[in-house]
């Protein structure tokens, strides 16, 4: 393992930008699977299987709702929580904000706060477990419009809020639905003081980037492809405090760029966009937090100061109490002065 890896390895960090139904490891679901039987009862099983690993990209959303049917129990759910939150405690994330889809889970037929209580078994498992800290953003498909106004709704609820859901998130191809018919139920949420996650650009580019910002108000973006090349939209981004969640390898398997060192990363960088780096569906696009942080340094050729940069955006950009990122931030940015030391790398963060 060479010095980088090393480094990144023993990073402390946070990853809110990641999905739970992409999150899971193959292993898992086949186990899961098999136990519930689904080998027997599904066509092309196999073939299924094989797409976790290789998928078609373009198909993908159709693979999250096949492998989302193969759960059919709560024990289930808890059990995939609590994968993903070892798999994040292996890369050392301290801390993170999974997106959930309970449309994926179709089988699972749980009122909200029953479904809440059953990831949170998971969640709890793993926190007592690891250490590991996560909490939910619960996320409507743009596919599916009128479940929006029943999750923004119930998100603001004592029982949700209690049980660890700090945001409202929208998710899914930009082309299948108008983003007005989403527009009522992110209003609602903001005037809760809640915050808003919007996935946008992955296919309209910077026409759907800037669309959302106008009628959805996100506190977050999650690939927002296009912006580099506008100016005025990184401006806007940079004064209203809007995170940019991004995932290099994702941007690569989407043809967004033909190799990962055309990524205009550094460009958001030098215009101070609150951008970081998320594992976003590492099973799925074969990756992993670690993995996104070596690549911006060695593909993108960013410095090892930006990529403290980025690591610590991420913990600016969360929805952690303010007292909390500041201690979170602190405690950072002594143990990456220790780590440069002891590996022999880098310099200090700006």
């Amino acid at each position: 393992m060479s010095a980088l890896s090393s480094y990144i390895q023993a990073m402390p960090k946070v990853d809110i930008h990641v999905h739970l139904e992409g999150a899971i490891r193959k292993a898992t679901l086949k186990t899961i699977a098999e136990m519930n039987e689904i080998p027997d009862s599904l066509k092309h099983f196999q073939d299924w299987l094989g797409q976790v690993e290789k998928p078609d990209y373009k198909r993908l959303h159709e693979l999250v709702k096949v492998i989302g049917a193969w759960l059919t129990e709560t024990l289930d759910m808890a059990r995939i929580v609590y994968d993903v939150g070892t798999a994040l405690h292996n890369q050392n994330v301290q801390y993170a904000e999974v997106s959930i889809n309970p449309a994926v889970w179709s089988l699972i037929t749980l009122a909200p706060d029953d479904f809440l209580v059953t990831i949170n078994d998971g969640r709890d498992r793993a926190k007592r477990a690891w250490g590991i800290e996560m909490a939910w953003i619960f996320v409507t498909p743009r596919d599916e419009p009128r479940r929006a106004d029943d999750i923004g709704r119930w998100i603001g609820s004592v029982p949700a809020r209690r049980g660890g859901v700090i945001a409202f998130g929208l998710n899914g191809r930009e082309n299948v639905q108008p983003i007005v018919q989403f527009e009522r139920a992110f209003r609602a949420v903001e005037k809760r003081g809640m915050p808003r996650v919007v996935r946008a650009g992955d296919q309209q580019g910077i026409t759907g980037v800037t669309t959302t910002l106008e009628m959805l108000a996100p506190s977050r973006l999650y690939d927002a492809w296009g912006i580099a090349n506008s100016p005025d939209i990184m401006h806007k981004i940079v004064e209203q405090h809007i995170g940019v969640g991004i995932n290099l390898t994702r941007a690569l398997k989407s043809g967004w760029v033909e190799k990962i060192e055309d990524y205009p990363l550094q460009t958001l960088i030098d215009a101070e966009v609150p951008v970081f780096l998320g594992s976003d569906m590492p099973t799925f696009y074969n990756t992993s937090l670690n993995h996104e942080y070596e690549l911006a340094v060695e593909k993108c050729g960013i410095s090892v100061a930006e990529l403290e940069v980025l690591a610590l955006n991420a913990v600016r950009c969360s929805f952690l109490e303010d007292d909390k990122k500041a201690a979170m931030i602190e405690q950072f940015v002594t143990e990456y002065a220790r780590l440069r030391e002891q590996f022999g790398i880098g310099t200090p963060t700006p």
